[in-house]
């Protein structure tokens, strides 16, 4: 598990069908926070900022992947009732007290189930017991998880025809300034990397096969941690060596 893997499962999950997921991608989640703890502990200032935006966007990207899980599976369990009562009014003041105590427990299990999962990865639960008042919360999920959201194929699309437009320049559009171009370097990207702050203080979100100028400090630390490499560029014929 990595960052990449899991942008690619939320990309999956952003679609109209529930997604399979590994019967181990909780534990292996897990893993992979706990390995980027571990780094953060021995890692310079430096690495020690990048770790720390990876983990937090890793962290939001896991909680929208259960936001839209919990929606669809809501949704599965709720249209196996509803299929056979057509034409019933989703409201919960409308229900019968042994419809309500059904739908609760619905509730109560997805809950529950979240917990279960929340304590397998941070060995913490934000979780409350069952109350009445979930039943609005789980509503807000399902509305939100029938949004329409743009095919991740037409994402990839654009986010590639953009990349294209970037040439060798600095990464999220941002400009060296009036830097001496020598405290910088030309990189290619090989792996994801989360939105940080450089050494020259500009904004700087890095995506696979990016060609761009990063400042030196930033474009070593990347380097020994295998996420870039560097890129020469032959002054007398203009030629890039990758």
């Amino acid at each position: 598990m990595d960052f990449e893997d899991l942008r690619n499962i939320l990309a999956r999950e952003q679609k109209s069908k529930l997604a399979k997921l590994e019967p181990d991608f909780y534990e292996n989640v897990r893993a992979y926070l706990d390995g980027l703890r571990d780094e953060q502990k021995t890692a310079s200032k430096m690495e020690a900022q990048l770790l720390a935006d990876e983990l937090e966007t890793v962290e939001n990207r896991l909680q929208r992947i259960f936001e839209l899980r919990v929606g669809k599976i809501v949704n599965l369990a709720s249209s196996n009732i509803l299929a056979e009562i057509k034409g019933i009014k989703q409201d919960v003041g409308a229900m019968a007290p042994v419809e309500r105590d059904m739908y609760d427990s619905v509730l109560a299990s997805l809950r529950k189930g979240w917990s279960d999962i929340e304590k397998t990865v941070t060995c913490r639960s934000t979780l409350q017991t069952t109350e009445a008042t979930g039943v609005t919360e789980a509503i807000e999920v399902i509305e939100e998880s029938k949004e329409y959201v743009e095919p991740a194929d037409e994402y990839a699309k654009d986010a590639s025809e953009a990349r294209e437009d970037i040439a060798i320049a600095p990464a999220n559009h941002e400009d060296p300034g009036n830097g001496n171009l020598s405290d910088y370097t030309i990189v290619r990207v090989l792996r994801d990397v989360p939105t940080f702050m450089g050494a020259d203080s500009h904004h700087y979100t890095l995506a696979k096969n990016d060609v761009v100028i990063l400042p030196n400090l930033n474009a070593n630390v990347l380097c020994k941690r295998r996420v870039v490499s560097p890129v020469t560029i032959k002054q007398t014929k203009g030629e890039v060596i990758r």
